[in-house]
């Protein structure tokens, strides 16, 4: 019976490795800057330069307007104080002389008035009443001296005479009293008439007063108007200034941003332009002192012949 031979155990299975993320592609070095990239960076730094100066010119121009506006601006402030002030003093004169006319007027209104009363107190009829009395006292007399009379007509017509006579001096007396009161009344009229000449004389100077200080006002309001716009105007050129000087900041700021990296890359571009022409210098140099050396040209024959037998790599020249 042959004997089946057992089965040959499995080889261990070996733990499966992790697999490792790829690594990232190294980044691609940037390409060397050409001369004309150079040159264009050059060009670049120019056009800021030129957009600068024109900007700076732009705003100094801006500056320049401003400044005369607030200068004109200056100068008709300094007028208008001068028309405020006289505007002013104007008004004072006006006001005295208001006053002055209003006095003369109150005066001659209260003498009026007072005359108003005199008035109500003279009797217009008075001097006619006297001569009527006077007339018929005399007509009397004389009918008592050429007419005969009976006694009882003749003591009814004394009676009568002495009645006549009373009222008589009694209204004389009134009348006289009457014609000093019509003398001053007389003596009011022109105490009136010169009062109001007066005030009218002030009232005059009033108005004069008036249209000077109304044509002072009209030219400062003028004036402030004018400031106005002035101030407007100073206003807009002084942003214009700001902007404009902003705008040249900033080409100055990066014209000098440019000129740095373009000094940086020149100088990259010289410094190894420096390197290559000390290392042409260096192999020259090396190459003058082995011709002029003879053992250095034996040295280095023994050297290729050392290189030859180990074959290792022969280098012509020297």
């Amino acid at each position: 019976m042959t004997e089946t031979p057992a089965p040959t155990p499995a080889a261990p299975t070996a733990p499966e490795t992790p697999v490792a993320p790829a690594a990232a592609a190294p980044a691609t070095p940037e390409a060397p800057l050409t001369e004309g990239d150079v040159r264009n960076l050059q060009d670049k730094f120019n056009n800021l330069l030129n957009t600068r100066n024109e900007h700076n010119d732009l705003a100094k121009a801006a500056r320049t307007d401003r400044d005369q506006l607030n200068e004109a601006r200056r100068v008709k402030l300094a007028e208008l104080d001068v028309h405020k002030a006289a505007r002013d003093a104007a008004n004072a004169v006006m006001r005295t002389h208001k006053e002055l006319r209003n006095q003369y007027q109150d005066q001659a209104k209260a003498l009026i008035e007072q005359k108003k009363g005199k008035t109500g107190g003279v009797e217009r009829s008075l001097p006619l009443t006297v001569r009527k009395l006077r007339n018929d006292l005399q007509a009397m007399v004389e009918q008592q001296q050429t007419t005969s009379l009976s006694v009882a007509k003749e003591r009814l017509l004394v009676e009568k005479i002495a009645e006549t006579w009373k009222e008589l001096k009694a209204k004389e007396q009134v009348l006289s009293q009457q014609k000093s009161i019509v003398a001053d009344m007389s003596e009011t009229d022109g105490s009136i008439d010169a009062l109001f000449a007066k005030a009218d004389e002030e009232h005059q100077k009033v108005a004069a007063a008036m249209k000077e200080a109304q044509a002072h006002h009209e030219a400062f309001i003028a004036g402030v108007k004018e400031v106005r716009v002035l101030v407007s105007e100073a206003n807009a050129k002084h942003a214009a200034f700001v902007a404009h000087k902003t705008k040249a900041d900033e080409c100055h700021n990066k014209g000098m941003e440019m000129r740095e990296k373009v000094m940086s890359i020149r100088g990259e571009r010289k410094a190894a332009f420096d390197a290559e022409r000390r290392e042409v210098r260096e192999v020259n140099q090396s190459a003058q002192r082995k011709v002029s050396d003879p053992r250095a040209i034996e040295r280095h024959n023994d050297t290729l012949l050392e290189q030859m037998k180990k074959g290792g790599k022969i280098t012509l020249g020297f």
